[in-house]
């Protein structure tokens, strides 16, 4: 490698290696030949790479890595680089019908390049593409190669809805649109090709160093172009939880999908991990087992079979067939019971495990549901009335007797003071910003989702404006766009982003997100590394003394 790499902890669970200071090929290499050396064998604690324009983010458990054991590591991949043979590049071509009502942005491209729009297609058709990472969304390329002629700006205002397969470009990018999403870059065509398939192996068509050519051709074809394939659709209806209300939102959530941050899929999972625990571990489930978590508003379900259930998290006034049912304990329920869940007392969130889980399909190894994509869980949505849930199969421990310290569970769950440590630009911003993000509260606002807590109060200001290039994203970084206001990245956050980073919210603090309302207040206190490691020590201390019965 002809540029020596700089390893820095941009959190208490990440690592950024920087590669160049440029987006060039040259740098792209860089980026792919680090990627491939740190994805196999995987390292210890490693949770996801993120790779981009020029750096590659490794987010790591800080419970399962030795901080300064895997930057040791990592420096030793990077330095047998020197003598490692590139891999052959693979050549990918994507079929792209131009113009029309595949591309309706191609008429204003043509004005503002000054090309004919048959030119533009045929420029754009020309190029020489590589896929520089998947970002964005599941299997988003982000790719370089676009020829000059093409560097027209973003859409001033962006779609609420692009569809999937459709082929785009902003300033000096191209990229296609897996899914349907939101999106402001220019539409010039669309492809019949399935991007992203999270059945197929692998899910992603493109990868990291592949080479992209466009192909025209006369019209695309009819149907469903890149949406993802619900792996739940082919489950049985049948089982032993039905949904009479599903509340705002209630998806079925596990720990997540780690892994897949290289093809855009960030881990997910639930909000609360710490109540999904706990609640899995009364009911004597493994940690990781799927349950159901529900939003502000809470739901109803009925049980027709027997079961061993817990409700954790924030108070929603839990009532078994009318009568009050304790929260933190685990309870057996017996055929035909309905739980009735009202709007929360408290935080945001509550979970419900039941013994065995909630059964059904995988998507990339879990049941979790990634809303904002549409993957996992119960085809990918959020619970509505009719809804059957199956259970899984129960677990050699009952889980009898069981209950959880709830002036414990208070104290873990307390969400009015988030701890933070310096981001990955927190010498981008001036001192004045940084003073301000600890000065005074910040409210969570109403436009707030799994993607990102947006919070309103003092704006913070870079030194220098618009030298950001994309960078990985790591959950709980605190990102500020340019009306200054910062943005959480949460559970469902995009992998890579191109705002800058003041802050990160610490391992310990990060189930404490899953518990903020919207208009709630919260302070930050920023910590160091070391301070943030004897908080994960005091925090998992806390969960395991809270643990009482067998």
């Amino acid at each position: 490698m002809d540029h020596e790499p700089g390893l820095r902890h941009v959190s208490d669970h990440s690592l950024l290696v920087s590669l160049a200071e440029e987006v060039s090929h040259a740098a792209h290499r860089r980026v792919v030949a680090a990627f491939r050396a740190l994805q196999e064998p995987a390292l210890p604690g490693v949770r996801d790479l993120h790779p981009a324009y020029s750096s590659l983010l490794v987010s790591y458990d800080p419970r399962r890595a030795d901080r300064d054991g895997l930057c040791e590591a990592v420096a030793e991949r990077l330095r047998a680089l020197r003598d490692a043979v590139p891999p052959a590049v693979r050549t990918v071509e994507i079929p792209v019908a131009y113009g029309g009502a595949d591309g309706p942005d191609l008429t204003d491209v043509a004005r503002a390049s000054g090309l004919a729009e048959s030119e533009v297609a045929a420029v754009h058709a020309s190029g020489d593409y590589f896929v520089c990472f998947l970002g964005f969304s599941p299997g988003f390329p982000y790719l370089g190669g676009m020829p000059p002629a093409l560097a027209v700006p973003r859409r001033a205002t962006p779609r609420t809805r692009v569809p999937a397969g459709s082929v785009a470009i902003a300033g000096t990018q191209a990229g296609i649109y897996p899914l349907a999403s939101p999106g402001g870059w220019q539409l010039i065509g669309r492809t019949p090709v399935r991007l992203f398939d999270p059945l197929r192996t692998p899910p992603a068509l493109l990868a990291i160093g592949d080479r992209v050519r466009f192909v025209p051709i006369s019209a695309t074809v009819t149907g469903d172009r890149g949406g993802a394939r619900r792996a739940a659709a082919a489950e049985p209806r049948r089982g032993p939880i039905r949904i009479v209300d599903g509340g705002l939102q209630s998806t079925v959530q596990d720990p997540g999908r780690p892994g897949h941050a290289h093809i855009g899929v960030s881990a997910c999972g639930a909000a609360d991990p710490l109540a999904l625990a706990v609640g899995n571990w009364l009911v004597g489930n493994p940690e990781d087992a799927p349950a159901v978590e529900m939003t502000l508003l809470g739901g109803t379900l009925v049980f027709e079979a027997e079961a061993t259930i817990a409700v954790t998290g924030s108070d929603f006034s839990p009532r078994l067939d009318g009568a009050a049912l304790p929260l933190w304990t685990g309870v057996e329920v017996a055929a035909g019971q309905t739980l009735a869940l009202g709007p929360t007392r408290g935080g945001a969130r509550c979970t419900v495990c039941v013994r065995g889980g909630i059964g059904g399909a995988r998507v990339l190894g879990s049941a979790s549901t990634h809303v904002t994509s549409g993957l996992g869980g119960l085809d990918g949505r959020a619970l509505r009335r009719g809804d059957v849930l199956p259970a899984g199969e129960p677990a050699a421990s009952p889980g009898r007797g069981r209950t959880f310290d709830p002036a414990v569970a208070s104290r873990l769950q307390e969400r009015n003071r988030i701890r933070v440590t310096a981001g990955a630009q927190w010498d981008l911003f001036t001192s004045a910003a940084r003073s301000a993000l600890f000065a005074a509260p910040y409210r969570v606002s109403e436009d707030s989702s799994r993607m990102g807590l947006r919070l309103a109060g003092a704006a913070l200001s870079a030194r220098r404006q618009g030298e950001m290039i994309t960078e990985g994203v790591s959950l709980g970084a605190l990102q500020v766009p340019g009306d200054g206001q910062p943005i959480i990245s949460f559970v469902e956050h995009q992998t890579t982003g191109g705002y800058p980073q003041i802050a990160c919210v610490i391992a310990a603090d990060l189930h404490r997100l899953g518990q903020l309302r919207p208009r709630d207040e919260v302070r930050f206190t920023r910590v160091s590394l070391a301070e943030a490691d004897a908080a994960l020590r005091a925090a998992d201390g806390a969960a395991t003394a809270g643990r009482i019965g067998e």
